[in-house]
């Protein structure tokens, strides 16, 4: 919707004002500094998360990238989305879990699962995930997973200035705004990369475009899979 053009302008804008651009948990050196905790829930496709960590190591710029077991659209696990996600390790972000507990009866269950399959098969540690579309889960958003600390605690959302794009909201005016100000100042930024990767009039346009491409590539599996296809 916004496109990558746009993207690498906020980065531009937020590297020229002096913000450092910091890991979850990892403390800032001098109080006065401008920080940024840079997010990326990935919802609906790894290829353009790749594309998001390109346009951020062209600029310099380390962000987290939280993925989903659960996820619909994208099976987390095949051959080729396994390698993406290591290209985004390789351009030196890190990788995390996007848990949603909406698909357990017993989320501390289905979080220990989740977790313990993401480290195993990633040969990774997590220490900081996200949760999908958190809903109820903010009524009691301090709520500990054992091992592991969560992106809607205080300290992320209220001890920092939360900024998110969900839903393709337009942050542009926010992130300018608080890029002028003087002086000490951390940000939380959530941003999913299906807004920015493509240029399109709205929401509705970007998700139609992505649309497009996944029915194209549904269509190209079905036929490297099954001779007699005729489409």
């Amino acid at each position: 919707m916004f496109g990558q053009l746009a993207y690498s302008e906020i980065l531009r804008t937020l590297i020229e004002e002096g913000f450092l651009f910091c890991r979850f948990l990892e403390e800032t050196s001098v109080e006065s500094q401008k920080s940024i905790c840079l997010r990326h829930d990935i919802d609906f496709s790894v290829s353009e998360a790749l594309k998001m960590a390109m346009l951020e190591y062209d600029a310099g710029v380390k962000a987290t990238y939280f993925f989903m077991c659960s996820s619909n659209t994208y099976n987390l696990f095949s051959k080729t989305n396994f390698n993406m996600i290591q290209e985004i390790r390789r351009l030196g972000h890190d990788i995390s879990l996007h848990f949603d507990p909406t698909v357990y009866e017993d989320i501390d269950y289905g979080f220990r699962l989740e977790k313990d399959t993401f480290e195993n098969f990633f040969k990774t540690k997590i220490g900081m995930v996200s949760i999908h579309r958190p809903g109820d889960f903010l009524k009691d958003n301090n709520r500990k997973f054992v091992g592991c600390r969560h992106t809607y605690e205080d300290d992320f959302i209220k001890k920092m200035v939360y900024i998110s794009d969900s839903g393709g909201r337009n942050i542009f005016k926010k992130i300018f705004e608080l890029s002028q100000l003087q002086g000490g100042v951390r940000l939380h930024v959530l941003i999913h990369p299906i807004w920015w990767i493509n240029t399109s009039s709205d929401p509705t346009a970007t998700l139609n475009i992505w649309l497009k491409t996944q029915h194209d590539f549904l269509v190209e599996e079905t036929r490297r899979n099954c001779k007699t296809f005729q489409g």
